[in-house]
């Protein structure tokens, strides 16, 4: 059975909806009723109710004024409104705060049990959803790692549909990730090492696996970082500090502990790349590009190194860098073409950038290529990758010399293990305007790019790419600057909102990290911006 609370003024309407409601519908009974707003939120104190029917034009406080008050004081509550037909304009402004429907008087019996099936479907749905989400909070501590490794993993890889499934889920479970500062270090275990030993290629898989179990033991007792892998299989730890200075010293911390536990046990080492800061968890993407981009600097600069980023948004300072990179890429475009030696020219280039010609750095180049391809065409490589990588052995019988063509060579033989075929075209059209449309209606709810992106019909990644030229502005500043904005009309709306419930009303879950966010766009707390504001008006 389903409970009511009438709120009107004519005791006629009270006394009518309090003895018919119960006949025209038998899953619903008026428990109470209140003759004004203020009353009626009395009441909800310390009686809940499924839904409130209220009319408009009150005294001591009208039905638009007690919609808000549920709204700011109980955001899940259903109501429904009873409007004349002049009242209608003020029915439509009750919609921005949750109002699931209105009636318009004189009460039309047909109109009223049509609206309260839709209220008690409404009802089953949640009720149904709470009992899930129950049950997940009631699942094992493990089980929750788990989903929010896999949310983590789905974000750095840009996966739309995992996206769309976990973040409402870790919204609802109350999880929250940033408080303050985060970024993504990277860690990938320099495989060329194990060429030197006698042990298989396919060694690195159990020794990634180490590499990982010791990252979380060190990461769960400081406290500041979760270990989950990505689609390429290195080891990646969300990273956490109250400011950047203490971000990147937990960095350093836990690379520095683990490479000597590692070289301890194994006598390997990992090379470490750490991203640029975020402050919002859908933005941890593009931490983790600029981590696998500074990766790319072991190849010149070393191994066993923790590498921070350069924050620079589209090109690599570093021409070397940029050229490896470029030849990895055009090698990838090419390789898997119908000539067979397409890719001859770039891996030329490729092999004029190692330096020194050593066996050691010439392997330690041929894996990264080879690991390259694999992540970007796993489904033609089809499990040759150790083949690929045990050919480089053979520049071991070159130890006293080692020349281009040699290297050259080997590497041409590693590639013809890795032929196949990939590609994917997008269509461009205008989407921007609609994008913003969605923004401005979904900000107060836990969106995200692939949300979007799904609700008008194209990739995430595209519609990244399309906000980002044709606004002044990427998708996560407008978002972030849009919740901004609207937080600070309601701090001036009135001074007695609190900054909890203005948070969770532009989609925060957690207040500090809310806080932590507006004050790096205006410049000062809420608090502070709320009474800053309101003492101007006194």
């Amino acid at each position: 059975m389903y409970s009511i609370l009438v709120v009107d003024d004519e005791s006629l309407t009270r006394n009518f909806l309090q003895s018919n409601i119960p006949d025209w519908s038998g899953e619903w009974e008026v428990r109470a009723v209140a003759m004004d707003g203020q009353e009626a939120l009395e009441m909800m104190q310390t009686t809940p109710f499924d839904l409130v029917i209220t009319d408009i034009k009150m005294p001591e406080m009208d039905g638009l004024e007690l919609c808000r008050r549920i709204s700011a004081q109980f955001p899940q509550q259903k109501i429904m409104i009873l409007s004349g037909y002049d009242e209608f304009p003020l029915a439509q402004e009750a919609i921005r705060y949750g109002v699931n429907c209105y009636l318009l008087k004189p009460i039309v019996k047909e109109e009223l049990i049509l609206a309260l099936r839709r209220v008690e479907e409404e009802l089953k749905l949640s009720s149904t959803n709470e009992r899930a989400l129950t049950a997940m909070k009631q699942a094992s501590e493990m089980t929750q790692k788990q989903v929010i490794k896999q949310f983590l993993a789905a974000i750095v890889a840009g996966n739309d549909i995992e996206i769309k499934m976990l973040h409402p889920l870790m919204h609802r479970l109350g999880v929250n990730l940033i408080e303050a500062d985060a970024t993504i270090m990277v860690l990938a275990l320099d495989e060329h090492l194990l060429l030197a030993e006698a042990g298989s290629v396919s060694d690195s898989a159990i020794f990634r696996f180490i590499v990982r179990q010791m990252a979380e033991e060190i990461a769960e007792e400081m406290g500041c970082g979760i270990v989950f892998n990505d689609a390429e299989q290195h080891v990646c730890i969300f990273m956490t500090g109250e400011s950047k200075p203490q971000l990147m010293l937990n960095c350093n911390r836990l690379y520095e502990r683990l490479s000597e536990a590692l070289l301890l046990h194994t006598k390997l080492t990992v090379t470490g790349a750490v991203g640029s800061v975020v402050s919002e968890i859908l933005q941890l993407e593009l931490p983790y590009r600029y981590a696998l981009s500074e990766m790319g600097r072991r190849l010149f600069q070393g191994t066993g190194k923790l590498y921070f980023s350069s924050h620079h948004p589209i090109a690599l300072k570093d021409g070397l860098l940029r050229k490896i990179n470029t030849c990895l890429v055009n090698i990838s475009a090419v390789l898997f073409e119908s000539d067979d030696w397409a890719y001859i020219a770039p891996l030329q280039q490729y092999v004029e950038c190692i330096e020194p010609l050593t066996v050691a750095q010439s392997q330690l180049y041929g894996i990264a290529l080879i690991r390259y391809l694999e992540n970007r065409h796993s489904d033609e490589v089809l499990g040759n990758t150790d083949m690929a990588i045990s050919i480089l052995k053979k520049l071991s019988v070159y130890q006293a010399q080692l020349e281009r063509e040699q290297v050259m060579d080997n590497f041409k033989e590693a590639l013809r293990l890795l032929r196949g075929r990939d590609h994917a075209v997008w269509d461009e059209q205008d989407i921007v305007t609609r994008a913003i449309a969605y923004i401005y209606e979904h900000y107060a709810e836990p969106i995200s790019l692939a949300s979007i992106a799904d609700k008008i019909g194209v990739s995430s990644a595209y519609l990244s790419s399309t906000f980002s030229q044709r606004y002044e502005e990427g998708y996560i500043k407008f978002l972030t600057r849009i919740r901004m904005e609207q937080a600070a009309r309601l701090l001036k709306q009135s001074h007695q909102y609190k900054v909890a419930d203005v948070a969770v009303k532009v989609g925060y879950l957690s207040p500090k990290h809310f806080s932590h966010v507006f004050k790096q766009h205006y410049g000062m707390p809420p608090g502070e911006f709320q009474d800053q504001y309101w003492s101007t008006k006194s």
